[in-house]
């Protein structure tokens, strides 16, 4: 049963019912209230939390369209102790405790408009706002703003006057184009309440025509990006809540204040790229997937979110393996733990604690991954299967290569560049995003194809970055590979070439005995000798045959016109990044 065909249903159980009667004042009703990074922190009662003091609490905010591409304005009964009578987008509310938020929501709209959800969507996944009433009373919410449809069914009513709202919440409502709407916000904003105008504002330059504008690709990446955040920020909320069940807050010890759920977050929200969902996005856009099916989008939604967190286990543990200090631009996780174990007084060795809870932080990590796509179709699971074991042989790899130092032969280089790197950043993640799509055989080898390749680039963009890349944009040190001495193309080539001081330095790299001198001698000798152009050369040529195996599945029609076009600009913007 789709995402629909379930919404469907439940509308046949709502839809004769009369109006569901206040919930509003259900004296039962909690709130979440949590800090500035969103971290639960306590609860109190809804009908109590709304004063001139209100604590920072979770809300959401949803926008509903239909099929026509028209938006829901409803305007608050006239009892409301806010806003009483201003007009306002289709719904607002709080989760409960326990309660996910796309759940909320749905629950909500049935019980103020009495109709089912289709294509819900976090859109706005950090909005957060303050707005005081006439009245003194301060609204105060961390509040992630969604957009759904209403099913297309058969009955027309569904989609315009088929609505049963509730008479203590919502005392008219209208169908607006989405034009018309942020006119009238930009010139009587007066008339909304300040949530809502600030919501469309921002909505507006996310999505404008969204819904009823051919080829909206783009924007829709865009949007499973943000839908991709606001998952991992409910599964790490949901990992806080069971972590707190095993380890109660405020337990002593030098991880009282940055637990592994806390860690793990510090992580997935420092920056970086998403390269993952979004190449997850367009293998599913180039195998024929279908944006507006929900059980399509949710699995799509899951994989990159798995990828996600499996980056993460990625990361934590290549840090550990070479030693590295920072990532994203902070301190590495075992550094940064190390340095917590010192400042709290900890007993040991402060290094290895920081390594023995960064491996553990990256088996959670992993762990967390596995749950998500264990809930996946068996063809998505077998893909992922062969991620994860490509992933660490290519780890495997690199460090045999890194020991045997100056004996790294280029073939070697260029598997592991796929293996640990091309591979699970564009190749799989492209092929997984084409199953969530249920692909042809002949469209995963053509994506199979162009992954490769793609792949290739982007690893090979890396090694540059690794020696020659601006710190403020890579996160970390210049030349940081070539002391570590990791095992790159670009030492494949500079050890089959380098003599006399300048191979002495190579073959130093990655030793007790390493120096910045050496970094820079090798680094500088690299440039002299042309290696730096020569795999620019290298990085060229991959992105042409990329682009080349694209160009021969839409030929053939195995592949979509809209997801080709993004793959190829995939592969341009991670073959010629600057971070």
């Amino acid at each position: 049963m789709t995402d629909q065909d379930e919404a469907v249903a439940s509308w046949a159980d709502v839809r004769h019912l009369p109006a569901q009667g206040s919930t509003t004042d259900n004296a039962h009703d909690q709130v979440i209230l949590v800090d500035d990074l969103d971290r639960p922190i306590g609860v109190a009662a809804r009908r109590s939390v709304h004063t001139g003091e209100t604590p920072l609490h979770r809300a959401f905010s949803l926008h509903l369209f239909n099929a026509s591409g028209e938006v829901l304005l409803t305007r608050r009964a006239l009892a409301k102790s806010t806003w009483p009578g201003v007009w306002t987008n289709a719904c607002c509310g709080h989760p409960r405790p326990g309660e996910e938020t796309a759940d909320a929501v749905r629950r909500r709209v049935a019980e103020e408009l009495g109709v089912p959800l289709t294509d819900l969507r976090p859109v706005l996944p950090d909005f957060r706002y303050q707005a005081r009433d006439a009245s003194g009373i301060i609204e105060n919410e961390i509040c992630p703003v969604y957009t759904a449809m209403l099913p297309d069914t058969d009955g027309a009513a569904l989609n315009k006057t088929a609505l049963f709202p509730d008479p203590d919440e919502v005392v008219e409502y209208r169908w607006a184009n989405w034009d018309d709407l942020v006119t009238s916000v930009q010139s009587t904003p007066w008339v909304f309440t300040p949530w809502s105008v600030q919501q469309v504002e921002q909505l507006d330059h996310t999505f404008t025509g969204r819904w009823s504008t051919p080829g909206h690709e783009r924007m829709d990446a865009e949007l499973t990006v943000l839908a991709v955040e606001q998952r991992l920020r409910e599964e790490t909320a949901g990992l806080a809540r069971e972590w707190q069940g095993l380890v109660p807050l405020g337990a002593d010890g030098p991880l009282a204040a940055c637990d592994l759920p806390e860690l793990l977050e510090r992580l997935l929200f420092a920056g970086g790229k998403r390269l993952r969902p979004a190449m997850s996005y367009w293998g599913f856009v180039a195998a024929g997937g279908d944006t507006t099916r929900g059980d399509a989008m949710s699995d799509l939604v899951g994989i990159a979110t798995a990828l996600e967190l499996l980056h993460a286990f990625a990361l934590i543990h290549d840090d550990v393996m070479d030693g590295s200090v920072a990532r994203r631009g902070l301190p590495a996780t075992h550094v940064h733990v190390a340095e917590h174990h010192r400042m709290c007084g900890g007993l040991g060795d402060s290094d290895q604690f920081g390594l023995a809870v960064a491996i553990l932080l990256g088996d959670l990590a992993h762990s967390e991954a596995e749950r998500i796509i264990g809930g996946m179709p068996p063809r998505v699971r077998h893909l992922w299967q062969d991620l994860t074991l490509e992933l660490i042989a290519g780890q495997r790899t690199d460090l045999i290569a890194a020991a045997g130092g100056h004996r790294l032969d280029l073939d070697t280089a260029g598997r592991i560049a796929h293996l640990k790197s091309g591979a699970y950043t564009i190749q799989r993640p492209a092929l997984l995003g084409a199953e969530a799509a249920r692909a042809s055989p002949e469209a995963l080898r053509a994506l199979a194809a162009y992954g490769h390749h793609a792949g290739l680039a982007f690893a090979l963009r890396d090694d540059i970055l690794g020696v020659w890349g601006d710190p403020d944009h890579t996160g970390k040190p210049a030349g940081d590979d070539l002391a570590s001495g990791k095992a790159t193309v670009l030492r494949a080539l500079a050890g089959a070439e380098f003599d006399g001081a300048a191979g002495r330095a190579l073959r130093r790299l990655g030793t007790d005995s390493t120096s910045a001198a050496d970094v820079d001698l090798v680094r500088t000798a690299m440039e002299s000798a042309g290696i730096r152009g020569r795999v620019e050369q290298m990085i060229g040529d991959h992105v042409t045959a990329a682009r080349e195996a694209l160009t021969a599945a839409r030929a053939d029609g195995l592949l979509t016109s809209a997801g080709v076009d993004g793959l190829v600009e995939m592969a341009e913007r991670v073959a010629w990044r600057h971070q």
